[in-house]
């Protein structure tokens, strides 16, 4: 067959740039839309409304059913008469056009499928770059919806077989119903998809909520979602948490793309609020050393600064080495003895322990320890730790001397 030298070109070129896609989108749909009428008119079938959907989400399956009636009736066109001629001319014509719609239709899915998955990536590098754990928790539902193209999204957490929403995201702004979910348990209970991720670790995607068994108080009667994708928060093995997303208020359904986009999103977030809970951990751990070596720093300063009586040893040859040691002058305590647990208090500072340290060793208070410390050092008659601690080890060497 010859092509049609009459045969305009397509009406609908395909814009350049990059934010070129949606208007892309919308030519695309116009493109299926006329073509739709076309094939209607050239069946001869009642003229009804269009059965296009907004979105393109059912487009291939739209475009392959068009074709292939324009393809059983060409069969059925015996091609004789000049009319079955005309005929089959004109679907030869809608047949060509339905596969370059085809066509086009892929290659826009599989740019915009391209681009979902780069903007994940990059909001996922942004999540990287948050200061802690907290600021990470506040923005991972916002930059899923802003990045990887949802209309909205929901952070919950997963404890005591029952997973309860916690942080939300909605593009459209209206979220003021979901202030009365927030920490409530759903049970993980049943055939929901929520249960399943329990075992599977995989996500899962629901076409059709009136269709499936899904907690209908809080995803249909308060959410009014009509599909949606959920994909499980990992740390390690354990399932600790959910994201949930959908495209409303847009009529548009979720796809397998959406599962796909929302996966890579929940493993990259896992690994990432992974690693910032594990690095303010260590920084922890690093200030808490800091902070013990700056107080035996200190103390040693102190105990350098007290007066030591080392006449005692003037003449006598003694060394270190040889077994005697100089005594520490033992500051006077007219508040009498101490108490057992001022003793025990005392003790944990002889041995460098700080009053945290101490109340922890203790399981008491740390204001307790700092009132113990007191009293040691009016009983002691000490002005400071060091002094109490120095008088201490002073007593400590004449009894033994005794």
């Amino acid at each position: 067959m010859t092509a049609d030298p009459d045969r305009k070109p397509s009406m609908f070129p395909a814009p350049t740039g990059v934010r070129g896609w949606r208007r892309r989108q919308r030519d695309l749909a116009a493109r299926l839309d006329l073509v739709h009428g076309e094939v209607r008119a050239a069946l001869h079938a009642e003229p009804t409304a269009s059965v296009i959907p907004d979105d393109l989400g059912t487009s291939t399956e739209v475009v392959a059913t068009l074709a292939g009636r324009c393809i059983d009736r060409l069969r059925a066109t015996d091609g004789i008469t000049a009319a079955g001629s005309d005929t089959s001319l004109q679907l030869c014509h809608l047949i060509l056009d339905l596969q370059e719609l085809s066509f086009d239709l892929y290659q826009h899915d599989l740019n915009l499928c391209t681009r979902r998955f780069a903007d994940c990536a990059a909001g996922l590098q942004r999540l990287r770059t948050l200061p802690n754990s907290a600021d990470l928790l506040d923005q991972v539902c916002g930059e899923l919806v802003q990045r990887c193209g949802f209309g909205r999204a929901v952070l919950s957490r997963v404890e005591n077989g029952a997973w309860h929403p916690w942080m939300a995201y909605f593009g459209n702004g209206d979220e003021s119903w979901f202030a009365r979910w927030i920490d409530r348990p759903i049970p993980l209970e049943g055939m929901t998809p929520e249960t399943g991720l329990l075992t599977d670790c995989r996500p899962a995607v629901v076409y059709d909520t009136a269709n499936a068994p899904v907690y209908r108080p809080i995803i249909v009667e308060s959410g009014r979602s009509k599909s949606y994708v959920v994909a499980p928060v990992m740390r390690g093995p354990e399932v600790v948490g959910f994201l949930h997303a959908d495209h409303h208020p847009s009529s548009r359904r979720v796809d397998d793309v959406d599962r796909d986009v929302l996966w890579m999103f929940a493993d990259g977030f896992s690994h990432v609020y992974e690693r910032a809970v594990l690095t303010e951990r260590l920084r922890t751990q690093r200030n808490h050393v800091r902070e013990i070596l700056s107080s035996a720093v200190e103390m040693m300063n102190d105990f350098c600064d007290a007066g030591i009586d080392l006449s005692r040893y003037a003449g006598t040859g003694a060394m270190p080495g040889d077994g005697a040691r100089p005594a520490l002058v033992a500051t006077a305590h007219p508040g009498g003895d101490l108490t057992a647990r001022e003793s025990e208090v005392l003790e944990l500072m002889v041995a460098g322990a700080t009053n945290s340290v101490i109340a922890e060793t203790l399981v008491i208070a740390e204001e307790t320890v700092k009132s113990h410390v007191k009293h040691i050092l009016r009983k002691l008659g000490a002005v400071n730790r060091s002094q109490a601690i120095a008088g201490s080890l002073g007593m400590t060497m004449r009894e033994i001397e005794a």
